[in-house]
């Protein structure tokens, strides 16, 4: 997820954790909760040891983003608050509070980037593949509402309300503006805003965050459930085209619905020597908003090749690639190699590869690599899995 959302979160936990204390212990649980809930990202930091594109592919989302790196977080954290006299003067009961807001919003990091469709491997080095959660955009309005609200009311000032309420604002009013929100999903998060605001306003602060991020609960569970529906449906609106097996289907929904996904399905044809990527646009309620009206069909700025599953899908592009020359690839090429394992919808054309998940008009594509000659192999590759090992035959049998 976003570093905002990750910050909302860390914010509403340290509420949630202190209860009724002074301002300036606020303020010290708060910017631990902030600090602990954005760390993991700070494998940012080291992504230059592998050369680029690699360095940011595979070390992003990296050793920081596992069960253990967390621990280790947790552990460095802690001892690195322990020399603020703020902390080590709290009561044991206090200090057990602050331990465990840096132990769960750090865990919240890991658990929020699980659910979009860039994955994590938590359980590394038990287990080294990929976990895809493919339910929650990377910038989903829900929750910048709901936690956005929260930490305003729990502001201590009206200029600390402010200073979170109208960036939010300004934030959520950009997003409609591009056209990535539909007028009805603005006005929804209108009213439900107001409502949520005007529900909590008596309210402690310890309770409204924990409200807060009940309701988030509820939304992020909403997408999970939505996400397997569409995953069904798209296999199913494709079916009449498939010649092979579906591998993998990747989801993204629209930003702020239930309805809009972006949809990309990988079919293997073994048969062929090919593997085939299906993009488009899905929508579960075509009545009511059909795939070409959804957000993200309009923001790629191309109209559908084709109507498929009783209006339900819009089919964008079809890539055929070569089973053939990827499994050559991987097996004679280091780099590609090496890219292999981050990539999850793998395209060779023009003389790089590149993942299609990322291959949009909004943005540059950071998972481009050129097939250029190199010498040597790049340095510090990790053992992630790789995500197409189900295209690669004994290429991918030998990551088993």
């Amino acid at each position: 997820m976003d570093n905002i959302t990750h910050s909302l979160v860390g914010v509403a936990l340290a509420d949630l954790s202190i209860g009724r204390t002074s301002k300036a212990q606020r303020s010290l649980f708060v910017g631990a909760g902030i600090i602990a809930a954005n760390l993991p990202d700070i494998d940012l930091a080291y992504a230059a040891i592998t050369p680029s594109p690699l360095g940011y592919l595979l070390h992003h989302r990296g050793h920081t983003h596992t069960v253990l790196g967390l621990a280790g977080l947790a552990v460095a954290l802690i001892l690195a608050y322990w020399f603020f006299p703020a902390v080590r003067k709290m009561r044991f009961s206090g200090r057990l509070r602050f331990w465990l807001l840096i132990a769960i919003a750090l865990a919240s990091h890991l658990a929020l980037d699980a659910l979009n469709s860039y994955g994590v491997h938590p359980s590394y080095p038990v287990d080294n593949k990929w976990y895809f959660g493919d339910a929650v955009f990377i910038l989903e309005p829900w929750l910048w509402l709901l936690l956005g609200i929260t930490a305003a009311w729990n502001g201590r000032s009206g200029a600390a309300r402010l200073a979170v309420a109208i960036p939010m604002a300004l934030l959520l009013a950009a997003v409609a503006r591009i056209g990535a929100i539909p007028l009805e999903a603005v006005g929804l998060l209108a009213v439900a805003g107001g409502m949520f605001a005007w529900a909590t306003v008596g309210l402690s602060p310890r309770a409204r965050a924990a409200w807060g991020l009940a309701i988030c609960v509820v939304v992020i569970g909403s997408f999970i459930g939505a996400s397997r529906v569409a995953r069904r449906a798209a296999v199913d609106a494709l079916h009449p085209v498939l010649r092979g097996s579906v591998t993998d289907v990747i989801l993204t929904p629209n930003p702020a619905s239930l309805v809009c996904w972006s949809a990309i399905v990988v079919e293997l044809r073994e048969t062929d020597a090919e593997f085939v990527l299906w993009r488009g646009t899905l929508s579960l309620a075509p009545v009511w908003i059909p795939p070409t009206a959804c957000g993200s069909h309009r923001l790629a700025g191309s109209r559908a090749t084709r109507i498929l599953g009783n209006g339900r899908f819009a089919l964008r592009d079809t890539r055929s690639q070569s089973l053939t020359r990827l499994r050559k690839l991987a097996e004679g090429d280091c780099w590609v190699r090496a890219w292999l394992r981050f990539g999850r919808a793998p395209v060779v054309d023009d003389g790089s590869i590149y993942d299609l998940r990322f291959a949009e008009p909004i943005g540059q594509n950071f998972s481009r690599m050129e097939l250029a000659p190199r010498r040597g192999c790049p340095s510090n590759v990790p053992n992630w899995g790789m995500p197409r090992a189900d295209l690669l035959g004994e290429a991918g049998l030998k990551e088993e």
